[in-house]
This record gives C-alpha cells, sequence and structure tokens, in this order.
C-alpha cells in the first residue's frame, strides 16, 4: 500500500529530483529534451522560460500533432487525491513515488483513455490510501524518486511508452498521410554529396545526407568504425570493439523507421556478422520521432539516438550528442 504525501516540502522535492533526473539524462532539442538512447521527447509545454521546467512536463511530445503522451504536474498535497491528475505517495519502505491516474485526455493523437487505461497500457494499478481511506481513482507510478537518476529515467521511459501504446491502440489518430507530410528524405549513398535530380520544368540539386554523416562519424570514431558487406547487402557501420550495429536514416517517418528495423534484425544473418551487436538506430533530430514509434523501438530493444544537421559554407555540419558519441567509444 502506499499512503499519498501530505508534506509539499517533501512532494516539492521528490517532483524536482524527478525533473532533475530526467534533463540529466537528456539532450536539449529545440522543442524540450530528447531522453538518450530513446527517441522520447519532453518539454515544460510553454510553461515557463525555455530550457527549464517549473511544474509541468509533457512526456512524448509528438511535434507533427502539437500534442503529447501524458502530463506529469508537480502535486499539491493540499488537494489530496483530487489534484490534476498526480500525486506523490510514499511506500512502506518509506521510498517516494510519482504517481498518475490512469486518464488520458483526448487530443489529436487518440481518443480519450480511462477506463480501458489498464487493458491498453498492459499497467496495473497500485493501491493508494489517502488519510486512511482508498482512494477511488486508479492510479500508476511514474518513477520512483529515491531510486538512482538512471533508473528514475528509465522508469519514467517505460511509463510514457506505455502510455503512447495506450493511445495508438485507443485509435482516433491523425492519419497516415498527415503523419507522413513533415518528414524528408535525402538519399542513401555513403559519401555526402550533392546531386542533380530531374522535377518537372528542370532539375534540381538534393544533398546525399546518409553520406554526410557517415564521414562525419567516421571522422570522429575511426579505424574501429568499419562497414562489412557480403552479396550486395552493406550495414551503415559496425563498431564491433562496443558491440554496435548502427543503422542511419535521414527521416524519421514511419517507413523509414520500419526499413531501419528490418535491417537490424536481418542484417546480422545476411552478412553473417559477429554475435552480441546491440542495434542502434541514429535519425535526425527532426522531424522528432513520433512517440508510438519511440515506443515500439522501445519494445523491440532497439536503442535510438539523434544527430543535428547543421552548415559550415554549403557542406552539412553533423554532430552527434555526447550519449550516443560515449556509447561508441565504449571499448
Amino acid at each position: 500500500m502506499i499512503e499519498l504525501l501530505a508534506n509539499q516540502p517533501q512532494a516539492d522535492r521528490a517532483y524536482r529530483r524527478w525533473v532533475d533526473a530526467l534533463i540529466a539524462g537528456s539532450t536539449p532539442d529545440n522543442k524540450g529534451w530528447v531522453i538518450d538512447g530513446t527517441g522520447v521527447l519532453f518539454s515544460n509545454y510553454g510553461h515557463g522560460e525555455p530550457g527549464t521546467i517549473e511544474d509541468q512536463v509533457m512526456l512524448g511530445v509528438d511535434s507533427s500533432a502539437g500534442n503529447g503522451i501524458v502530463k506529469i504536474v508537480r502535486p499539491v498535497t493540499a488537494e489530496q487525491d483530487r489534484h490534476k491528475l498526480t500525486v506523490a505517495g510514499r511506500d512502506e519502505n518509506g521510498s517516494i513515488s510519482l504517481l498518475r491516474e490512469g486518464w488520458l485526455k483526448k487530443n489529436r493523437l487518440s481518443t480519450a483513455v480511462r477506463e480501458r487505461f489498464s487493458a491498453l497500457s498492459g499497467l496495473s494499478p497500485v493501491p493508494l490510501s489517502v488519510a486512511g481511506r482508498p482512494s477511488n481513482r486508479y492510479w500508476y507510478v511514474v518513477a520512483n524518486t529515491d531510486d538512482a537518476p538512471d533508473d528514475i529515467v528509465a522508469q519514467t521511459v517505460a511509463f510514457t511508452n506505455a502510455c503512447s501504446l495506450a493511445r495508438w491502440r485507443a485509435g482516433g489518430r491523425l492519419t497516415a498521410e498527415t503523419e507522413e507530410a513533415d518528414t524528408f528524405r535525402l538519399g542513401m549513398d555513403e559519401k555526402g554529396r550533392v546531386k542533380k535530380v530531374k522535377i518537372k520544368g528542370g532539375a534540381r540539386e538534393v544533398e546525399e545526407l546518409q553520406g554526410y554523416v557517415s564521414e562525419a562519424l567516421k571522422t570522429l570514431i575511426g579505424s574501429p568504425m568499419t562497414k562489412p558487406t557480403l552479396n550486395g547487402y552493406a550495414v551503415d557501420a559496425m563498431i564491433s570493439e562496443a558491440n554496435l550495429l548502427i543503422e542511419i536514416k535521414t527521416g524519421t517517418s514511419a517507413h523509414d523507421i520500419y526499413e531501419a528495423v528490418g535491417q537490424l534484425a536481418l542484417y546480422p544473418s545476411l552478412i553473417s556478422l559477429p554475435g552480441g551487436l546491440n542495434p542502434i538506430l541514429l535519425i535526425p533530430t527532426a522531424p522528432a520521432l513520433r512517440p508510438h514509434l519511440a515506443a515500439a523501438l522501445a519494445k523491440a530493444s532497439i536503442e535510438v539516438h539523434c544527430y543535428s544537421v547543421g552548415r559550415v559554407g554549403k557542406k552539412p555540419a553533423i554532430e552527434f550528442t555526447p550519449a550516443f558519441l560515449y556509447r561508441c567509444r565504449a571499448l
């Protein structure tokens, strides 16, 4: 049994510890932060200055829809279990957890999810006692704020992904046509170059971005990064010393993700790669990965890391997150 926390300073410290753990385990993005290794985007959803979090966190932001998966707000203990869907509670061991009611309100991502939240998310509610009486609402653990920061982040990601799957299964989401509208793809060659493509009425120049990404990564990693090929199949990058198999994509559409998952799953057998390679999907920061795809990738045990595209003169300048480079160099 978890007892509702009645001490506001304790609730505030727990909430702040949770926020600080999320920020420490993430890379800043123009819309908020991306949790390293997951593709999960979160933000302050316009509450407070950019780059800061005050009393609200929107987890699983879908930039193409302008909505998020689930909001976690600072608990207000005076309102007991009648506050805005988020409370803090202490278990029998004295640990404090953030709890969220199993209620996802209707938005552009899905219809409302409440009565079927447990069935659609796969999560189980925890019993909550409020001043000696059981709460009449169903509560779910977001994270134990007394755990190590990495564990706090992992629990939060798991909760977000479960909520994302619940929305996806509930239906009422954007159409596939709308989903694809904001994406872009710039070619698959392994050498960065600009080529001319025919269009109606003439031609235009297109950067084959994947080659630039591959070249930039090779420059940083050096000889440990290799590109095994066999019978016409070729991986984007393998770092055997770090047990990594990396697939690079220049877009984040559903098609891009499906293709990457298939390649990561089949290439080890098709190319006879060493066993034990951990699959990594490397994608651009924009357009942001949609939450239900991030959830599905997590369930498939595929790490997600991002790169950003800037400009130096006429060429793209590729930057990787410190978390990804550390992962590549964990030899």
